[in-house]
């Protein structure tokens, strides 16, 4: 609990507190983070024993391309939720917090509230990072391509910064902003992987 807190006990307001309000409150969360800790960390174990399955029925090739694919998904999940957790939570926490915060008015934040608020906003980091490797598997199959990309750029910004505004938690634009880079930056990583992979098709 304390090591989940880290994001929010490090901008915490001067004589705030963490809080809850019900007798069962302090219990639940513990369970639910316990159970979303159990998950994160048996996820590989699991799509690793799916996978030893379905690998009698790949040809050689395709069990290759598939470890790598289950590997390299994971990995770009993890990477996702660890840059929310270590530079994105902060700063949302801290404008949160610190700049509504007045004489007359104290943050004392509910606990099971902050923790969904960092796994909803963990798992969408998470989410956004898997996009190179969606890009790549649409390549792959011949779904997409660098040109149409390329193409429909600007409305890719247009549509980006309005998936940053609605999955980020937060009403602040810089918190926008971490997932909005990110998510730029993917997108022309995108058609580089897309005209690289068509290449090798």
């Amino acid at each position: 609990m304390d090591l989940s807190l880290h994001p929010i006990l490090e901008t915490l307001p001067k004589d705030s507190k963490i809080i809850f309000s019900k007798p069962t409150e302090g219990l639940a969360t513990n369970i639910k983070l316990a159970f979303l800790t159990s998950i994160v960390l048996t996820t590989p174990l699991i799509i690793y024993e799916i996978w030893s399955f379905i690998k009698p029925a790949l040809y050689e090739n395709e069990r290759y391309f598939s470890a790598i694919i289950i590997l390299l998904g994971t990995s770009l999940f993890l990477l996702g939720s660890f840059f929310c957790f270590l530079f994105v939570a902060p700063v949302a926490f801290n404008i949160l917090l610190n700049e509504y915060t007045t004489e007359v008015i104290t943050a004392f934040p509910n606990i099971s509230e902050t923790i969904g608020f960092l796994s909803s906003l963990i798992l969408s980091f998470g989410i956004i990072f898997e996009y190179p490797l969606i890009i790549y598997l649409l390549s792959k199959l011949g779904l997409t391509s660098a040109s149409f990309l390329a193409s429909k750029r600007k409305y890719a910004v247009l549509i980006c910064t309005i998936c940053s505004a609605i999955l980020t938690p937060t009403t602040d634009v810089i918190s926008m902003m971490f997932m909005l880079i990110p998510l730029l930056v993917f997108y022309e990583i995108g058609v580089l992987i897309a005209k690289i992979t068509r290449k090798r098709n």
